[in-house]
Order: C-alpha cells, then sequence, then structure tokens
C-alpha cells in the first residue's frame, strides 16, 4: 500500500475502539512513510469529541514511542495542546511550522500545527500555505 492509498483508508475512518486496530495502523504508518505516519498523529489528535482525551493520549503515548524525527516533539507538543484543548501561542506555531518546512510533503505534521492554535489574524494560515506552495511549485 502506498502513502497515499494508506491515508485515505484511515481518514475519517480510524478505529478509536479497537486497541489492535489502531495499534496496528501506528506501526504501520511509520512503515509506510513519515507523512503516514503523521498522518495517524492526525487522526488520534483530532479524533470525534466522543473519543475520550484519556484515549487519545494513550494512542499519542504509543505513536510516540514508535516513531522518531527531528520534528516529532514539537509535533507531539501541539498535537497534545489539540487534544487537551488548549491552544499553542501562534508565534510558537509559525516557528513549528517553519521547522516543518525544512522537510518537504510533511503534510500531516504541518496539519498538526496548523490546528493547534487561534490564528485569529490569519498569519499562520498565510504562512501554511505559502509553506504548501513551496512544497508544491518548488
Amino acid at each position: 500500500m502506498d502513502e497515499i492509498q494508506f491515508i485515505k483508508s484511515i481518514d475519517a475512518s480510524f478505529p478509536y475502539d479497537d486497541e489492535g486496530k489502531w495499534m496496528d495502523l501506528i506501526i504501520k504508518g511509520g512503515q509506510v512513510s513519515e507523512n503516514a505516519s503523521f498522518m495517524v498523529l492526525h487522526e488520534i489528535c483530532r479524533a470525534p469529541k466522543e473519543v475520550a482525551a484519556e484515549l487519545r493520549l494513550k494512542m499519542l503515548y504509543e505513536w510516540d514511542k514508535r516513531y522518531t524525527h527531528p520534528i516529532k516533539e514539537l509535533v507531539l507538543a501541539s498535537g497534545k495542546a489539540i487534544i487537551e484543548g488548549r491552544d499553542i501561542p501562534v508565534e510558537t506555531a509559525m516557528d513549528y511550522l517553519i521547522q516543518i518546512s525544512k522537510f518537504k510533503g510533511l503534510y500531516n505534521a504541518l496539519a498538526i500545527v496548523y490546528f493547534s492554535c487561534d490564528d485569529i489574524d490569519g498569519n499562520v494560515d498565510d504562512l501554511y500555505n505559502q509553506i504548501i506552495n513551496v512544497w508544491e511549485n518548488p
């Protein structure tokens, strides 16, 4: 299965209620690609509200144990903020996006940070779109 197929297979259909399945997806995401692994984390962080925060944090910690990447910690901090229902500062989000921008194609890592702040002025939105544009139009 390639990255796009994997992402489509879990987008909006993540098996939150089946620990064996979500654990397998955490492992498989890392085997498919870096972006696929961050898609798993994206699904964990942005789960429907009926999925308990405690379960989502458990999933986040399982993902953390099985994946390494230079931007992992900042994406985890953003994801944890989403799960806990708090915003990271806009300046922090912008700094994180700039750090992620060095790793072309990590769209899902970018998205986690994007959704972790309250961007009233649109600065994060503008930077996010600029990064996507550079990645897609080098």
